[in-house]
């Protein structure tokens, strides 16, 4: 099976099985992703899927048998319907016998396109850990990010992952409100966090690259990027106003400046502590976040 585009996966998600369900996004406006540009959304047919699964299984028997925890491969597989993912997982257990979770990103409309019996479905199928790009909790940076979606209806969403228990790992952006609104945006963030109880947090920080709408908005003034002393002050903020004890905080992308990984309430106060010792030490010329070639 040939598979178009790059594999994209969260890196805590290192040692899940991948198998790819679809290609591309099916949103791909994003201000400030080039993750999966020219690459058209498409569902995976069962026969590619069975084919790639029958090539792991002859290349590595005892990974496919030993595989508890599938990491399903695309931009938005949570795109596809419930029977269709129901089906797709079935046949994942076909070859991977153990395989007790499946985590995939998800986009909060298409959340919001399945019923609570499709969710409650695909709970008792396995379905768990979704990754929501949740980026801000403004409003008007939503907008400007292209997302698709505002706050609001992600709090909707996030709330009928709870309630059906299927635990979702959400995804925070430092800096995407831009220059001089750092504490704006962590107060509003941890007011949404701590209202939809996350399972995780994982942060990254807002960078340009080359080709996106942010880069070229940059370049014309339209967008004023923050300064890394701010995203830090930013990130900082938003630590001490969670208040989500038990729930795991994770930062350490190669984007992240300040490498953070902890359990909030124990672990809180040493990653304010690290945030304080980086915020008075940062040289801020040290670090280029405009331009950047390659991809997030």
């Amino acid at each position: 099976m040939e598979y178009n585009g790059t594999v994209y996966r969260p890196p805590i998600e290192a040692q899940s099985f991948l198998v790819p369900i679809t290609e591309g996004c099916t949103h791909n406006t994003c201000t400030f992703c080039n993750m999966y540009q020219g690459i058209p959304f498409r569902m995976l047919s069962l026969e590619e899927v069975e084919e790639y699964l029958a090539q792991a299984q002859g290349a590595g028997a005892s990974a496919c048998h030993a595989a508890e925890r599938v990491y399903f491969v695309g931009a938005d597989p949570f795109a596809l319907s419930a029977e269709n993912l129901l089906r797709r997982i079935e046949l994942v257990k076909r070859y991977l016998p153990k395989a007790e979770t499946f985590t995939m990103y998800a986009r909060v409309d298409n959340v919001a396109r399945k019923s609570d019996q499709d969710l409650r479905a695909l709970k008792d199928a396995g379905v768990d850990d979704l990754y929501i790009g949740v980026e801000s909790a403004l409003d008007d940076v939503l907008l400007y990010l292209g997302k698709g979606y505002m706050s609001g209806e992600t709090f909707e969403q996030c709330e009928r992952l709870n309630q059906v228990g299927i635990l979702h790992c959400d995804l925070l952006m430092l800096g995407a409100a831009g220059k001089g609104r750092g504490i704006e945006s962590a107060r509003a963030a941890a007011d949404l966090e701590n209202a939809v109880k996350p399972h995780k947090i994982l942060m990254t920080t807002m960078t340009a690259y080359v080709g996106t709408k942010l880069d070229n908005d940059i370049a014309a003034g339209v967008f004023v990027p923050a300064g890394e002393t701010e995203n830090l002050r930013e990130e900082r903020e938003l630590v001490a106003c969670l208040d989500l004890p038990g729930r795991e905080f994770w930062a350490a992308h190669p984007l992240d400046v300040v490498p953070l990984r902890g359990i909030l309430g124990p672990d809180t106060q040493d990653m304010l502590d690290d945030l304080d010792y980086a915020i008075e030490m940062i040289d801020e010329t040290a670090v280029n976040r405009v331009a950047r070639r390659g991809s997030m």
